[in-house]
């Protein structure tokens, strides 16, 4: 392949730049030329184009090779400049190459052009990788420079072989309050701000023989005398083939001061850990004795209400039988809530027992209970398969219970009811979901969902105690879990859920490419409610 190379000539005979370009030519070059004989070309060649060599007469009219230099320099002071002439005026071709040019040659020998051409684009060539080796270093330096200067930590640079100090960066001289000339020229320990000279120098030699040393807290002494505990860490690297110790001092009182309130903190804490934990307890207890020590008058009122309806139906008017069922129907009503609570109880206060659990067989399960209250209604239930947790199996059928309870009992009066359970991904982590197209509820009243006993606008006409999504958040919160619910009136809820602490569960039908597009299809367990005229429909996914 040809070597393309421009060619300025600056000559007044174009014959003699013909056989100037045919030289080279002849040689493989690709030659570019322009010949130029006055100042005002010149320039405008020079300022206009680049150049790989210029080659210049001695004697022209209008022109000589000393201003011919001259321009050259002022203009492109790093092409290659080549005298070519038949003239030989030896102290003119001496002083010009004292004066920058490169070479000269008589035109009666133009054979040794092409191996002057070689050299000096050579040449040229290397000062233009050193100028450019320059100037990225120089742009290293600045860069290193700017971060040692602007670094917030303290920064030493030591020779390795006398560790003697070569810089210190601002921040340093700030932190200990030192300055820049008593830190030069001085070794680490004889500066006085290590409080232990002779730890100071064997600490050196380990870091000759070792390359690296590290001290998580290390006081050291200010120049006020205060003292200032520091993370030092030190490293021995080559720079252009020499080793050079580079130390960085970093300030940890803040982070001292932070770890010692923490130890405080984490002791208050247990102190009163230990006290709310006995006060939980006993209020468990005393919860669990009142509700169950309830039970007993109320079987009692209950008792002789009955009696009362039984010994005296024929001697009461309508109106009184009517009190004695209302005081009765509350009663029961009392008795209801008193089991909720102790059912409650029990949810904190029973051992988890964690062993791998199929949510989407316990859903099922759920569902056919469902169905079995009313198999007349026409209910879509869409139910993920295999979807495996690890946690306690009788306490994630209750949570099921009642989330799924919620959406049979809120899409009651939906004409195309759909329930769905399912699994999702969430940054990595699954989240499983009940979600329906029921009544739904207003977002703002979302953060007494989970509260026992209240109930949500709108919901009075539906049965409940207001129970069971308290009940579904103290299961969650015991499988180290969080739940949430998303809705909008008219449109369904959505109800989900994670179980972080146990581990949770992969999404194996997704991971394992099972996952395909819902499938309609009666479960065979279903057969017989089906041929009892229910028309609910379920899919798996």
């Amino acid at each position: 392949m040809q070597q393309r190379v421009n060619v300025l000539i600056v000559d007044d005979s174009i014959d003699d730049a013909g056989l100037l370009w045919q030289t080279l030519s002849k040689e493989g070059y690709e030659v570019v030329y322009q010949v130029v004989d006055t100042p005002e070309a010149m320039r405008a060649a020079l300022e206009h184009q680049e150049w790989d060599l210029i080659t210049s007469e001695l004697y022209m009219p209008n022109f000589s090779a000393s201003e011919a230099l001259e321009l050259a320099k002022e203009v492109r002071p790093n092409v290659p400049y080549i005298i070519v002439s038949d003239d030989i005026a030896l102290s003119l071709v001496v002083s010009l190459m004292k004066a920058g040019a490169n070479d000269y040659i008589q035109k009666c020998v133009l054979a040794r052009l092409v191996p002057v051409v070689q050299r000096v684009l050579r040449e040229s060539e290397a000062r233009c990788d050193r100028k450019r080796m320059d100037a990225a270093f120089r742009s290293s330096e600045m860069r290193y420079r700017r971060l040692f200067e602007t670094a917030k930590d303290g920064i030493l640079i030591l020779d390795a072989d006398t560790g003697g100090i070569v810089d210190v960066n601002p921040f340093l001289m700030d932190m200990l309050g030192y300055s820049y000339d008593d830190f030069i020229g001085k070794k680490l320990w004889e500066i006085g701000m290590f409080l232990d000279i002779t730890a100071s120098k064997d600490a050196f030699h380990e870091l000759q023989e070792k390359g690296y040393v590290r001290f998580e807290d290390l006081p050291l002494k200010k120049h006020d005398g205060q003292i200032l505990n520091v993370e030092y860490v030190c490293n021995v690297y080559l720079v252009e083939g020499e080793k050079v110790i580079q130390c960085n001092i970093r300030d940890i009182t803040a982070r001292k001061k932070a770890e010692a309130q923490i130890i405080i903190l984490d002791a208050f804490l247990e102190k009163h850990a230990a006290k709310l934990e006995t006060a939980n307890s006993d209020l468990e207890a005393f919860n669990y004795t009142v509700s169950h020590d309830l039970l007993s008058p109320l079987t009692i009122i209950n008792g002789y209400c009955q009696r009362i309806k039984k010994v005296c139906s024929t001697k009461l008017d309508e109106q009184s039988l009517e009190y004695i069922s209302v005081i009765q129907a509350e009663a029961q009503r009392m008795k209801e809530l008193v089991d909720t609570l102790l059912e409650l109880s029990c949810l904190t206060k029973c051992k988890l027992n964690p062993v791998p659990v199929d949510l989407s067989e316990l859903v099922k399960s759920v569902t056919d209970e469902l169905i079995l209250t009313n198999p007349q209604r026409h209910v879509t239930f869409t139910i993920a398969e295999k979807v495996m947790v690890t946690g306690d199996q009788k306490l994630f059928h209750i949570a099921l219970e009642n989330l799924l309870g919620n959406a049979w009992k809120y899409t009651d009066k939906t004409a195309e009811a759909v329930i769905e359970f399912g699994c999702s991904d969430c940054e990595g982590s699954p989240v499983y979901f009940v979600r329906d197209n029921g009544a739904g509820f207003d977002m703002a009243q979302a953060d007494k969902l989970f509260t026992a006993f209240s109930r949500l606008k709108g919901s009075e006409t539906y049965e409940g105690m207001g129970i069971g999504l308290a009940t579904v958040k103290r299961i969650i919160d015991r499988h180290g879990g969080k739940v949430w619910a998303e809705s909008e009136v008219g449109t369904g809820a959505t109800f989900f859920f994670t179980l972080e602490h146990l581990g949770g569960a992969a999404l194996n039908a997704q991971q394992n490419g099972e996952h395909k597009k819902p499938a309609k299809h009666h479960l065979n367990r279903n057969d017989q409610l089906f041929r009892k005229g229910c028309r609910q429909t379920i899919k798996t996914t």
